[in-house]
């Protein structure tokens, strides 16, 4: 199966908007993928897939620049794991129990659940992001960071999105003693930890494309580049602001689709 050219585009899209704002890829590329008519739940696990080739690559930078917080990623971990199994399972759940279009429904329901999400932690982030510490040094609660990982494996798992727009600008909120550019190693290592079993999952329940997330990685790389020449010339707060109100549009148009749908 040879490459896919609007996937392409796809791929060049998230990967400068990637590059440029720290948005995590599930946020721009599901939706997109979804409105060029790829059945909801394949958006999802392809995507799972670029994610993952993707954030493997920077997890790896980051270990080798020692920008990787340990203490919090494993009580993350302890969270994030299961996390992502439950929604592994509850995502087969709804396959075996719901036919197509009432699948297709709940699923953009929660893709569109989750973008809203996504787009006010975007914001949030913006206002929170500093490359300093703040009171202690200390870690904050196990429990808390295990919270954390447990809701976004969950989220993660069943609509992709999550891994980078949710994890970091909660961790500014919980973690603010942690610098920021060990808490941004932290997250993408989180990423990389909570894809896999993802990924797995929806690779064994049929939902991975792999034509798809090949198309959209070779898309990314010229698109990563233009990120990075665009963050010397651009201010980022007006990027941000703009994406997070895209994504909110795009979210209000998920939804009065699913009422019109016919079972």
């Amino acid at each position: 199966m040879g490459i896919t050219w609007s996937y392409v585009v796809v791929g060049f899209i998230v990967g400068t908007c990637m590059s440029y704002s720290g948005v995590g890829a599930g946020a721009i590329t599901t939706p997109l993928l979804i409105f060029l008519g790829v059945r909801t739940s394949t958006a999802i696990g392809s995507d799972l897939l670029f994610a993952l080739g993707t954030k493997i690559v920077a997890m790896l930078t980051h270990v080798r620049a020692r920008t990787v917080q340990w203490s919090v990623l494993w009580r993350l971990a302890l969270g994030g794991l299961p996390g992502a199994i439950i929604g592994v399972l509850i995502s087969a759940y709804l396959k075996q129990h719901l036919d197509v279009k009432q699948l297709e429904q709940v699923l953009r329901i929660a893709v569109a659940i989750a973008l809203l999400i996504s787009a006010a932690s975007i914001i949030f982030n913006r206002k929170l992001a500093r490359d300093t510490v703040n009171g202690s040094n200390g870690d904050p609660p196990t429990w808390r960071l295990a919270a954390l990982g447990l809701f976004v494996g969950v989220c993660v798992s069943i609509t992709s999105i999550g891994a980078g727009s949710l994890t970091l600008p909660l961790l500014l909120l919980i973690a603010p003693s942690v610098a920021l550019r060990r808490l941004v190693g932290t997250d993408l290592s989180f990423a990389v930890l909570i894809l896999v079993p993802a990924l797995i999952g929806h690779w064994k329940l049929g939902d991975v494309n792999p034509t798809i997330s090949v198309s959209l990685l070779v898309g990314s790389i010229p698109g990563v580049f233009l990120g990075t020449y665009f963050v010397t010339k651009l201010p980022e707060r007006w990027f941000r602001g703009a994406l997070a109100g895209v994504l909110v549009v795009v979210a209000l148009a998920l939804l009065p689709i699913l009422p019109h749908a016919k079972g």
